[in-house]
């Protein structure tokens, strides 16, 4: 994505003008080309070289701004860019403060490096009764316990790719992505396009990847030289906020299956789908559904940073029944452990299940409204919504309200946001999106936030 013909950062290139974005949108673009690595000039590797240049660039123009404070700093900017769940604390810290007391003495010393046994069944009963269904079992053997998806993203990618292999994932997608699969294991995105000939459809069965288009992204890999090794899947779906029916989640197994390559479905939001009329079917349940199991190329991902809104406590979790990839992930595991108090901590809150319904069903209730609230003020303005189903976070379309159909139209429209409002969104250029127009706006802020973030939007679209 970073080829000078892309239309996208051509856009980016054609419209970073302002004092602002010059100094954040510089470090990843600029004219100058700092992508550029010359190991005469650099005193680093060319991998240690690309792996900040990596980072998305909404999340390094989140660290370029000052934040709002309602009393502290109130001409601040809103940040409505980053996937954190900030609506549950009072449910979450009184039991946190409950699980972190004591401190038995075997936390002092080393600890089994997949993860403590105790945490490793409680996060194998979770994934499994929430995230499952209770439709098929996850056993604590088979899952690694590192320090956030991030983590067992990277490891499990140093497994199962090579450099040379392209891992196919439907668009628009998280950015970070290419961060954990190019960074150290160094494989390449592909992208699946799934729009062309959908324009027309405005609902989320207009991004459900399918033989069809796989197979182009798989030529299209092929075509470049990379062999089609993985196929990922996020499900349900960031930034789309929507989960992939049970019949997209056949077709893409059975794709990876007959085409002899990995499936990576990354769960995160798993257990965060807020929409009561969604029938969510995670791999896990599909397989419980067919009667089998997932086998050695199935590979599930999933972390408490969302439907738990524990970011902070860097938890995540590789799923396999492959053996070699866990002995693998295990040892690549000295490197990510999470500590030894906090895994102490959260196998205390996680085997609570009593406490786990109420924070799931609190948190996915308090998402609903949320969302709901979004809908009601920003479609009398002119921005179509999608419908979200789980998640922190909407897919907004703008294309109504931008000067013409364009890369650089949508650029101006995220810059005027960020100079004139004061509101940080994701671009959907920054999610590999098919089509100008689009953000991802996340909603699950502090009220004050939220209120101010959409007051500053309202306004602004009403000038537009």
């Amino acid at each position: 994505w970073r080829s000078d013909r892309d239309p996208r950062m051509m856009a980016v290139r054609s419209v970073c003008v302002s004092p602002f974005f010059r100094g954040s949108i510089r470090r990843l673009c600029t004219v100058s080309d700092p992508d550029t690595y010359d190991p005469k000039i650099h005193k680093i590797t060319e991998r240690g070289f690309k792996a900040p240049r990596l980072l998305p660039q909404y999340l390094s123009d989140a660290s370029s701004i000052t934040l709002y404070h309602p009393k502290d700093n109130p001409e601040g900017h809103v940040p409505l860019s980053v996937a954190e769940n900030r609506m549950i604390e009072d449910v979450l810290l009184p039991k946190y403060e409950e699980a972190f007391k004591g401190f038995p003495a075997d936390l002092i010393y080393y600890q089994p490096t997949a993860g403590q046994k105790g945490l490793l069944d409680a996060l194998g009963n979770f994934m499994s009764k929430y995230v499952n269904r209770g439709e098929y079992k996850y056993e604590g053997s088979n899952v690694v316990a590192s320090a956030g998806c991030n983590a067992v993203l990277d490891n499990l990618f140093a497994c199962i790719t090579e450099p040379g292999d392209a891992v196919l994932l439907p668009r628009p997608y998280y950015a970070a992505f290419e961060f954990d699969v190019q960074c150290k294991a160094g494989g390449t995105i592909i992208g699946v396009n799934v729009v062309e000939g959908r324009e027309h459809m405005s609902g989320p069965e207009k991004y459900y990847p399918d033989v069809k288009t796989l197979d182009a992204a798989a030529q299209e890999a092929r075509d470049k030289g990379l062999n089609p090794k993985v196929l990922l899947a996020c499900q349900p779906n960031n930034p789309l906020a929507v989960c992939y029916p049970k019949e997209v989640m056949e077709e893409l197994w059975d794709y990876a299956e007959a085409n002899n390559m990995h499936f990576v479905s990354d769960e995160i939001y798993g257990a965060g789908v807020f929409d009561p009329e969604v029938d969510f079917y995670s791999i896990g349940r599909l397989a419980g559904s067919r009667g089998r199991s997932l086998g050695d190329m199935v590979h599930v991902v999933y972390a408490l940073s969302k439907d738990l809104a524990s970011s902070g406590l860097r938890c995540g979790a590789l799923y396999t029944e492959n053996k070699e990839v866990l002995k693998s992930m295990t040892k690549l595991n000295d490197l990510c452990q999470i500590s030894s108090h906090t895994q102490y901590a959260l196998t205390k809150v996680l085997t609570d299940e009593n406490w786990v319904d109420f924070a799931l069903k609190t948190a996915n209730s308090r998402l609903f409204e949320r969302f709901n609230r979004v809908k009601s003020l920003l479609e009398p303005l002119g921005v179509k919504v999608l419908k979200a189903e789980a998640g922190l976070f909407c897919w907004l379309d703008f294309r109504g309200l931008l000067r013409e159909q364009t890369w650089e139209a949508e650029m101006e429209l995220y810059i005027s946001l960020q100079n004139e409002a004061k509101l940080l969104m994701t671009p959907g250029f920054a999610q590999r999106t098919e089509e100008p127009g689009f953000l991802r706006c996340c909603f699950a802020t502090y009220e004050s936030d939220f209120e101010e973030g959409m007051s500053r939007l309202t306004n602004h679209l009403k000038k537009l």
